[in-house]
Protein backbone atom coordinates (compact mmCIF):
# COMPACT_ATOMS: atom_id res chain seq x y z
CA UNK A 1 0.00 0.00 0.00
CA UNK A 2 1.11 3.34 -1.24
CA UNK A 3 2.21 5.73 1.87
CA UNK A 4 -0.05 9.14 1.32
CA UNK A 5 2.51 11.23 3.34
CA UNK A 6 5.66 9.83 1.32
CA UNK A 7 3.61 10.65 -1.80
CA UNK A 8 2.84 14.24 -0.42
CA UNK A 9 6.45 14.84 0.27
CA UNK A 10 7.80 13.92 -3.31
CA UNK A 11 4.65 16.10 -4.72
CA UNK A 12 5.86 19.24 -2.45
CA UNK A 13 2.22 19.64 -1.45
CA UNK A 14 3.76 20.39 2.03
CA UNK A 15 5.29 23.36 1.09
CA UNK A 16 2.14 25.26 -1.42
CA UNK A 17 1.08 28.12 0.18
CA UNK A 18 -3.19 27.47 -0.84
CA UNK A 19 -5.08 26.37 1.95
CA UNK A 20 -6.75 23.00 0.65
CA UNK A 21 -6.24 19.18 1.25
CA UNK A 22 -4.23 18.07 -1.78
CA UNK A 23 -2.63 20.12 -4.48
CA UNK A 24 -1.61 18.12 -7.57
CA UNK A 25 0.93 20.48 -9.23
CA UNK A 26 0.27 18.40 -12.86
CA UNK A 27 -1.85 15.20 -13.40
CA UNK A 28 0.96 12.75 -13.05
CA UNK A 29 0.95 13.57 -9.21
CA UNK A 30 -2.91 12.70 -9.19
CA UNK A 31 -2.30 9.52 -11.19
CA UNK A 32 0.25 8.45 -8.84
CA UNK A 33 -1.78 9.35 -6.08
CA UNK A 34 -5.14 7.27 -6.75
CA UNK A 35 -2.75 4.11 -8.11
CA UNK A 36 -4.34 2.18 -4.73
CA UNK A 37 -7.52 2.91 -6.25
CA UNK A 38 -6.75 1.54 -9.19
CA UNK A 39 -5.18 -1.47 -7.36
CA UNK A 40 -8.22 -2.25 -5.24
CA UNK A 41 -10.49 -1.50 -7.80
CA UNK A 42 -12.48 0.81 -6.25
CA UNK A 43 -16.25 1.01 -7.14
CA UNK A 44 -18.99 3.60 -6.69
CA UNK A 45 -21.20 1.25 -4.50
CA UNK A 46 -24.89 1.38 -3.99
CA UNK A 47 -25.34 0.98 -0.74
CA UNK A 48 -25.41 3.69 1.27
CA UNK A 49 -22.68 6.12 2.41
CA UNK A 50 -22.52 5.53 6.16
CA UNK A 51 -22.60 1.67 5.74
CA UNK A 52 -19.86 1.53 3.21
CA UNK A 53 -18.08 4.62 5.63
CA UNK A 54 -17.97 1.94 8.60
CA UNK A 55 -17.11 -0.79 5.73
CA UNK A 56 -14.04 0.77 4.57
CA UNK A 57 -12.84 2.44 7.74
CA UNK A 58 -10.16 0.10 7.98
CA UNK A 59 -8.62 0.89 5.02
CA UNK A 60 -5.45 2.98 4.64
CA UNK A 61 -6.34 5.13 1.83
CA UNK A 62 -9.68 5.61 4.09
CA UNK A 63 -7.65 6.15 7.21
CA UNK A 64 -4.93 8.64 5.46
CA UNK A 65 -7.52 10.95 3.86
CA UNK A 66 -9.37 11.71 7.17
CA UNK A 67 -5.80 12.17 9.25
CA UNK A 68 -4.94 14.72 6.11
CA UNK A 69 -8.27 17.00 6.07
CA UNK A 70 -8.38 17.10 10.56
CA UNK A 71 -4.23 17.96 10.36
CA UNK A 72 -4.90 20.83 8.13
CA UNK A 73 -7.83 21.92 9.67
CA UNK A 74 -9.73 22.32 6.49
CA UNK A 75 -13.18 23.15 8.22
CA UNK A 76 -14.79 24.24 11.29
CA UNK A 77 -17.57 21.51 11.25
CA UNK A 78 -16.70 17.88 11.95
CA UNK A 79 -16.00 16.05 9.34
CA UNK A 80 -18.55 12.76 8.66
CA UNK A 81 -16.86 9.55 7.62
CA UNK A 82 -19.46 9.30 4.94
CA UNK A 83 -17.33 12.57 3.08
CA UNK A 84 -14.09 10.42 2.65
CA UNK A 85 -15.90 7.92 1.00
CA UNK A 86 -17.30 10.73 -1.74
CA UNK A 87 -13.85 11.45 -2.19
CA UNK A 88 -12.77 7.77 -2.87
CA UNK A 89 -16.14 7.62 -5.32
CA UNK A 90 -15.01 11.11 -6.70
CA UNK A 91 -11.17 10.81 -7.11
CA UNK A 92 -12.39 7.74 -9.24
CA UNK A 93 -14.23 9.43 -11.44
CA UNK A 94 -11.52 12.11 -11.63
CA UNK A 95 -8.73 9.69 -12.92
CA UNK A 96 -11.12 8.03 -15.12
CA UNK A 97 -11.94 11.64 -16.83
CA UNK A 98 -8.41 12.79 -17.03
CA UNK A 99 -7.58 9.52 -19.04
CA UNK A 100 -10.31 10.70 -21.57
CA UNK A 101 -9.02 14.23 -21.60
CA UNK A 102 -5.17 13.19 -22.24
CA UNK A 103 -6.55 10.95 -25.42
CA UNK A 104 -8.24 13.78 -26.63
CA UNK A 105 -4.29 15.26 -27.38
CA UNK A 106 -4.53 17.81 -24.15
CA UNK A 107 -1.28 17.82 -22.24
CA UNK A 108 -2.45 17.16 -18.89
CA UNK A 109 0.80 17.84 -17.31
CA UNK A 110 0.00 21.30 -17.45
CA UNK A 111 -3.26 20.88 -15.92
CA UNK A 112 -3.23 21.53 -11.79
CA UNK A 113 -5.90 20.44 -9.33
CA UNK A 114 -6.86 21.71 -5.87
CA UNK A 115 -8.92 19.14 -3.73
CA UNK A 116 -11.14 20.56 -1.14
CA UNK A 117 -10.22 24.33 -1.29
CA UNK A 118 -11.66 26.30 1.48
CA UNK A 119 -13.20 29.66 -0.16
CA UNK A 120 -11.82 32.60 1.37
CA UNK A 121 -14.58 34.95 2.40
CA UNK A 122 -16.54 32.67 1.63
CA UNK A 123 -18.43 31.62 5.04
CA UNK A 124 -16.41 27.98 5.38
CA UNK A 125 -17.83 26.95 2.11
CA UNK A 126 -15.68 24.28 0.73
CA UNK A 127 -14.90 23.87 -3.38
CA UNK A 128 -15.11 19.80 -4.31
CA UNK A 129 -12.14 20.30 -6.79
CA UNK A 130 -10.40 23.64 -8.48
CA UNK A 131 -9.12 22.59 -11.85
CA UNK A 132 -6.65 24.84 -13.63
CA UNK A 133 -5.11 25.67 -16.73
CA UNK A 134 -3.16 28.81 -17.67
CA UNK A 135 -5.53 31.78 -16.49
CA UNK A 136 -8.39 29.28 -16.46
CA UNK A 137 -10.40 27.89 -13.32
CA UNK A 138 -13.06 25.28 -13.56
CA UNK A 139 -14.83 24.63 -10.59
CA UNK A 140 -15.80 20.87 -10.39
CA UNK A 141 -18.81 19.76 -7.75
CA UNK A 142 -19.67 16.31 -7.17
CA UNK A 143 -23.40 14.78 -6.65
CA UNK A 144 -24.56 11.43 -6.11
CA UNK A 145 -28.06 10.50 -6.47
CA UNK A 146 -29.23 7.38 -5.59
CA UNK A 147 -32.85 7.82 -5.48
CA UNK A 148 -35.76 8.52 -8.42
CA UNK A 149 -35.23 11.06 -10.86
CA UNK A 150 -37.14 13.08 -8.95
CA UNK A 151 -34.85 13.54 -6.27
CA UNK A 152 -31.79 13.35 -8.65
CA UNK A 153 -32.66 16.67 -10.24
CA UNK A 154 -32.75 18.37 -6.43
CA UNK A 155 -29.97 16.95 -5.91
CA UNK A 156 -28.52 18.87 -9.18
CA UNK A 157 -30.23 21.68 -8.54
CA UNK A 158 -28.87 22.39 -5.31
CA UNK A 159 -25.18 21.18 -5.98
CA UNK A 160 -25.64 24.06 -8.90
CA UNK A 161 -26.63 26.59 -6.51
CA UNK A 162 -23.66 25.80 -4.25
CA UNK A 163 -21.28 25.52 -7.61
CA UNK A 164 -22.58 29.40 -8.70
CA UNK A 165 -22.14 31.13 -5.75
CA UNK A 166 -18.29 29.84 -5.17
CA UNK A 167 -17.92 30.97 -8.71
CA UNK A 168 -19.42 34.78 -8.41
CA UNK A 169 -17.27 34.46 -5.18
CA UNK A 170 -13.99 33.44 -6.57
CA UNK A 171 -14.67 35.65 -9.46
CA UNK A 172 -15.07 38.65 -7.19
CA UNK A 173 -11.98 38.11 -5.64
CA UNK A 174 -9.63 37.07 -8.56
CA UNK A 175 -7.70 39.21 -11.06
CA UNK A 176 -10.64 39.90 -13.93
CA UNK A 177 -7.93 37.91 -16.75
CA UNK A 178 -8.63 35.06 -14.87
CA UNK A 179 -11.63 33.01 -15.89
CA UNK A 180 -13.91 31.59 -13.36
CA UNK A 181 -16.18 29.21 -14.51
CA UNK A 182 -18.05 26.03 -12.66
CA UNK A 183 -19.54 22.60 -13.61
CA UNK A 184 -21.63 19.99 -11.98
CA UNK A 185 -21.55 16.42 -12.27
CA UNK A 186 -23.87 13.89 -10.81
CA UNK A 187 -23.46 10.29 -10.35
CA UNK A 188 -25.17 6.97 -10.12
CA UNK A 189 -23.79 3.96 -7.90
CA UNK A 190 -21.91 1.46 -10.85
CA UNK A 191 -21.98 -1.56 -8.07
CA UNK A 192 -23.88 -3.41 -5.79
CA UNK A 193 -21.44 -5.21 -3.21
CA UNK A 194 -24.16 -7.27 -1.18
CA UNK A 195 -25.52 -8.52 -4.94
CA UNK A 196 -22.00 -8.74 -6.41
CA UNK A 197 -23.28 -7.25 -9.38
CA UNK A 198 -22.53 -4.62 -11.84
CA UNK A 199 -25.15 -2.30 -12.92
CA UNK A 200 -24.61 -1.24 -16.28
CA UNK A 201 -27.20 1.32 -17.13
CA UNK A 202 -25.19 3.46 -14.53
CA UNK A 203 -21.60 2.78 -15.64
CA UNK A 204 -22.93 3.71 -19.14
CA UNK A 205 -24.85 6.95 -17.55
CA UNK A 206 -21.72 8.04 -15.43
CA UNK A 207 -19.53 7.25 -18.96
CA UNK A 208 -21.44 9.67 -21.05
CA UNK A 209 -21.21 12.53 -18.33
CA UNK A 210 -17.72 12.33 -18.01
CA UNK A 211 -17.58 12.41 -21.82
CA UNK A 212 -20.04 15.81 -21.64
CA UNK A 213 -17.12 17.08 -18.68
CA UNK A 214 -14.06 16.42 -20.90
CA UNK A 215 -16.02 18.18 -23.98
CA UNK A 216 -16.35 21.25 -21.87
CA UNK A 217 -13.39 21.17 -20.07
CA UNK A 218 -11.53 21.05 -23.75
CA UNK A 219 -13.71 23.66 -24.97
CA UNK A 220 -12.25 26.02 -22.18
CA UNK A 221 -8.53 24.94 -23.19
CA UNK A 222 -8.44 25.64 -26.47
CA UNK A 223 -9.93 28.93 -25.91
CA UNK A 224 -7.12 29.20 -23.68
CA UNK A 225 -4.62 28.13 -25.84
CA UNK A 226 -6.36 30.39 -28.91
CA UNK A 227 -5.64 33.57 -27.05
CA UNK A 228 -2.00 32.81 -25.97
CA UNK A 229 0.87 35.56 -27.84
CA UNK A 230 2.41 32.30 -29.61
CA UNK A 231 -1.33 31.41 -31.28
CA UNK A 232 -1.80 34.33 -32.17
CA UNK A 233 0.93 35.18 -33.82
CA UNK A 234 1.01 31.84 -35.75
CA UNK A 235 -2.50 32.61 -36.88
CA UNK A 236 -1.14 36.38 -37.67
CA UNK A 237 1.25 34.28 -40.16
CA UNK A 238 -0.96 32.43 -41.54
CA UNK A 239 -3.12 34.73 -43.00
CA UNK A 240 -0.37 36.88 -45.11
Amino acid sequence: MVNISIIKKEMGLYHMSIKSMFIFNKITELSIFTNDLEKMEWKIEKEYLKDRAYFYSKLDMFIQLKKTFLEKEISIFPLKDEEIITWMDTLTLLRRMLVIIFKQGIDTDKISLIMEYPLIFGNHMRADYLLIYKQLIVILEFGMFNQDERRSEERYTKKLQESNSYRQLLANLLSSKIEVVNYVMIYRPEYCRIKKLYIKENIIYNNEELEKVVRFIIHLIKLQDNSCPMYQLKYLNSIK
